[in-house]
């Protein structure tokens, strides 16, 4: 979370340090022309009075006089005098350049421009307000302003989200990490306190050769299950690093299902095969047969009788592995493919629907899960298919 906000604080800065020259630059362009406008616009006051001066016909604008310093008087061309500019001083410097310009403040802010009349120690004085100039380049500071407050905000926000984006895989790789290490401890918790029990009773006292040899079977089947789990973690572990690589050929899916019901032997549990149709697909023989292979065998171990069957499914190969077993925990059903999850009380908690799945979804196809109405469970996978 800390690295985050270093990211987005970072590129919020960063931006900002970008922009604001582009929004220094463009403030005082802005500026320029607030300036010029005002100009022109007591440039044209100046026309018009100089107009008036000389015709009467022609209306003088409003906050213009006639002005000598010299007289020391100052005669308002008209009524509309909003304001008190300084005029001696104003007439005095035009006497002195031809032209002056003051800017002072009386009641607002204000520009006199002041220009001598040829011959004579008049000249003619014109106020006009520099409140819109002000504002416009307030307006303008502060909408640049906001620009780069905005801009800095919308990158470090978007930096925010990448970062959280990008890190997003790390903390997912973490997570499963964990759990991986977490299921893996559960799975091989139990075979390991059978092997440690079994073998401290044994160890307690002198028994029998009958008592020693039940400890030391025992031993085994947790060791086999510990042995058994181990693999299935490494092979887990494989596929979810992604080193599985396919080797595609065309399959038979019917002629393996055959082949794995009549080489898999479960206790007591019968295997047979169902009315199939041939169903070609192309994928790992060997992979696909795992698959068959897990899923025949988590069948078995909660029923007497697993029935294999293919077909296709539309555009899709379907392999199905109805048992008659007690069917799945309803709240479990959507949790059967996943690691470490059981889908009823009998079945084993290993990885084996859970590496089929991995499997299937490598060739790109699906599994589902089901109870059967009439009692027992369906589980299926389904691969593209090859239709002639």
């Amino acid at each position: 979370m800390r690295h985050r906000w270093i990211v987005a604080l970072g590129a919020g800065l960063l931006a900002a340090a970008l922009i604001s020259p582009f929004a220094i630059v463009g403030a005082i362009n802005r500026a320029g022309k607030a300036e010029a406008d005002l100009a022109a616009w007591a440039d044209a006051q100046m026309a018009q009075a100089m107009s008036a001066r000389y015709n009467e016909l022609i209306e003088a604008p409003a906050n213009s006089w006639i002005v000598n310093p010299v007289d020391q008087w100052a005669d308002p061309m008209t009524d509309e005098i909003w304001t008190s500019p300084p005029l001696f001083s104003v007439a005095d410097d035009a006497l002195a350049a031809g032209e002056a310009v003051t800017e002072y403040s009386f009641d607002g802010s204000w520009r006199a421009v002041a220009r001598s009349l040829d011959g004579t120690n008049h000249t003619l004085v014109v106020v006009v307000s520099t409140e819109d100039r002000e504002q416009t380049i307030a307006t303008s500071r502060w909408r640049w302003f906001g620009m780069v407050a905005l801009a800095s905000a919308l990158t470090a926000a978007s930096a925010w989200y990448l970062a959280g984006r990008a890190q997003r895989p790390v903390e997912q790789a973490r997570a499963v990490n964990r759990d991986f290490i977490a299921d893996a401890a559960h799975e091989l918790r139990t075979p390991l306190s059978v092997i440690q029990a079994s073998a401290g009773h044994a160890l307690a006292r002198e028994r029998s050769v009958e008592a020693y040899q039940e400890s030391l079977s025992e031993i085994l089947t947790a060791a086999e299950r510990a042995g058994s789990s181990v693999g299935e973690l490494l092979e887990f572990a494989r596929f979810e690093a992604g080193q599985a690589s396919l080797r595609l050929a065309p399959l038979r899916l019917d002629l393996l299902v055959e082949e794995v019901a009549v080489s898999t032997r479960v206790d007591d549990t019968v295997i047979e095969v169902g009315p199939s149709e041939a169903v070609v697909v192309e994928a790992d023989y060997n992979l696909i047969r795992q698959v068959v292979d897990n899923l025949a065998r988590n069948a078995a171990a909660r029923a007497e009788k697993v029935m294999l069957s293919v077909r296709f499914d539309g555009q899709m190969a379907r392999v199905d592995v109805l048992d008659d077993g007690p069917g799945f925990d309803p709240g479990m059903i959507d949790y059967v493919f996943q690691r470490f999850r059981r889908g009823d009380r009998s079945g084993s908690a290993g990885l084996g629907m859970a590496i089929a799945r991995t499997i299937v979804e490598l060739h790109a196809g699906r599994c589902e899960a089901r109870n059967v109405e009439d009692g027992g469970a369906q589980v299926s996978f389904l691969l593209p298919a090859h239709r002639s």
